[in-house]
């Protein structure tokens, strides 16, 4: 069905006294902001299709990467392995030489303590085979000329004039110059500086009453002369005995520093007295350790 603008117009007009103007139509234009153009359905089809395929491509690099490393770790499993075993076998075998070595050093111990007793025992054994003989000490050297064993006799027979009764070309045997100067027979200068002593003569008694006879007249606090010599004797000790001596000796002054007393007694121990108690010491190392305990 069509519809007459003209017949509308005269509808209108027989409805009032209305003037109808001519229609006019009324256009209100909107501020649109402008949009930029979207990307066409096939570029973006195009940037995930190209994106999809880097990820493949990053993917399949990553797996080629994994199994390298697979087979790297594969490598070094194998070692790591041999590795840890040899490990715990160093770690068993490292208890076992700690549990072996408990056992050795109480062996050592025990072997060390025999030694000491063995060592004892050759140190008095060798002074008992020396018992019969004695030291002249403060001889000077080569007085004694080319025959010493008659120079020896000599010497004795005046410093001990009252024993008569003797034979001393049977009683004095080997008599001879030790063959090394003994740190106990250095002596000090008036200048401070260490001296030598001369050599001690080694002289064996055939019998031993008149070795005791002769040390009981020329004792180091009472010495004797003759032949134009003043000399005094010692005991012949073994050398470890002489030394053990020696150094025992040099802890006296200490002592008697720290008011105690002390004493060397035969062959070889120091005897010290400190507030009443007494104490003997064969070992210089316990002596010194006893000394710095003191106050």
């Amino acid at each position: 069905m069509s519809w007459d603008y003209t017949e509308t117009q005269q509808l209108l007009h027989s409805m009032g006294d209305l003037s109808v103007a001519p229609a006019q139509t009324e256009v209100n234009v909107l501020n649109v902001e402008t949009v930029p153009p979207s990307p066409s359905l096939h570029l973006i089809y195009q940037t995930i299709t190209s994106q999809h395929k880097q990820t493949q491509r990053e993917s399949k690099k990553a797996r080629v990467a994994t199994k390298q490393l697979q087979v790297a770790v594969s490598k070094v499993a194998k070692p790591c392995s041999e590795i840890g075993e040899r490990i715990a076998a160093i770690e068993c075998r490292a208890d076992a030489l700690e549990s072996d070595l408990g056992v050795v050093s109480k062996q050592d111990a025990m072997h060390e303590s025999q030694l000491s007793d063995v060592q004892w025992k050759v140190e008095d054994f060798e002074n008992r085979q020396r018992r019969n003989n004695l030291r002249l000490i403060g001889i000077q050297e080569g007085v004694e000329g080319q025959d010493s064993r008659a120079f020896i006799i000599r010497l004795l027979e005046a410093a001990v004039p009252e024993q008569t009764g003797w034979d001393w070309e049977k009683e004095i045997q080997r008599p001879h110059r030790f063959p090394l100067r003994l740190r106990s027979q250095q002596l000090t200068g008036a200048s401070g500086t260490a001296q030598q002593q001369p050599r001690a003569f080694i002289v064996y008694f055939g019998n031993y009453l008149l070795r005791q006879i002769v040390f009981e007249k020329a004792r180091p606090d009472a010495r004797i002369s003759g032949e134009g010599c003043t000399f005094f004797s010692r005991p012949d000790f073994c050398h470890a005995t002489v030394e053990r001596q020696w150094r025992l000796r040099q802890l006296i002054s200490p002592f008697q520093e720290k008011g105690a007393e002390a004493y060397l007694l035969s062959p070889a121990r120091l005897k010290t007295i400190y507030n009443g108690k007494i104490r003997v010491f064969a070992s210089e190392i316990k002596a010194k350790e006893y000394l710095q305990s003191l106050t």
